[in-house]
């Protein structure tokens, strides 16, 4: 029996990529599973998927940047199962385009998506945490937060702020038995990265290029950051708070 049986997990951005393999994941190690996402047919895919699985899942169709729709999510998952073990804050949308053609709308957006939603998802689910006597977050963040290419600088200053943000919201809750940690993926062969590549001009060439700067040579599969999330959220990972695991295959030792 995994030390998943039984634990409620909320991932958001469920519908897809790294979302939708750490869903399958938690529900392949018996955890009830409550899949959050905007695309609501995506969703319900993922859900369809755990289930396959002969695990439970619940869909929540909602916008992470409106705190009604978070919290109507959250207090769905909690009534029907009663508790929250697990948060990953992983729903995220990019956007590439240099500084000066960025758009206010565009700016704006990403930070509700990748920073106001994360910050609501940590608010709604850390008092649900707090009656059932603690749990885990764990916030994705991006190598971008370090290392970034040209046209990502408002996406950048997201994933570096849910650094940020990681630490202090680890320090509030540190006391009340909830860890918080962020997962550094590198480039993860996710449909965010293919709409990346496909708005580069010329896709085959810079995913080339991406592979080139790689230690080990291929993309992370969402599975690869699936499995540092379940290894954060473990009892292996114990006395783990306020920091970050990144799963890049090596990209930022090279710099």
């Amino acid at each position: 029996m995994s030390e998943f049986t039984g634990r409620v997990v909320l991932i958001t951005g469920g519908g897809s990529g790294i979302g939708r393999a750490t869903a399958l994941l938690f529900a392949h190690e018996g955890a009830k599973v409550g899949v959050l996402d905007w695309n609501e047919p995506a969703c319900a895919e993922t859900v369809s998927l755990i289930e396959q699985e002969h695990a439970e899942g619940i869909g929540l169709h909602a916008d992470v940047s409106r705190s009604d729709e978070v919290e109507r999510a959250v207090q769905a998952l909690a009534g029907r199962w009663g508790r929250i073990d697990v948060l990953f804050a992983n729903a995220a949308v990019e956007i590439t385009r240099p500084v000066v053609e960025t758009t206010e709308q565009e700016w704006e957006q990403l930070y509700a998506v990748n920073m106001k939603g994360t910050f609501l998802c940590c608010k709604h689910v850390i008092p649900v945490m707090r009656r059932g006597g603690g749990g885990s977050i764990v916030i994705a963040s991006s190598g971008h937060a370090f290392v970034t290419y040209p046209n990502c600088s408002a996406y950048a200053g997201t994933k570096g702020g849910a650094l940020a943000f990681m630490r202090g919201v680890a320090l509030d809750c540190a006391s009340e038995n909830i860890r918080v940690n962020c997962v550094i993926p590198g480039a993860t062969d996710t449909p965010l990265l293919r709409a990346y590549l496909r708005d580069s001009g010329n896709p085959e060439a810079e995913e080339s290029r991406i592979i080139g700067r790689i230690p080990l040579r291929r993309l992370a599969t969402p599975d690869d950051i699936a499995q540092a999330v379940r290894f954060l959220c473990s009892d292996a990972a114990a006395y783990i708070t306020g920091t970050s695991l990144t799963v890049d295959g090596g990209l930022l030792a090279g710099g």
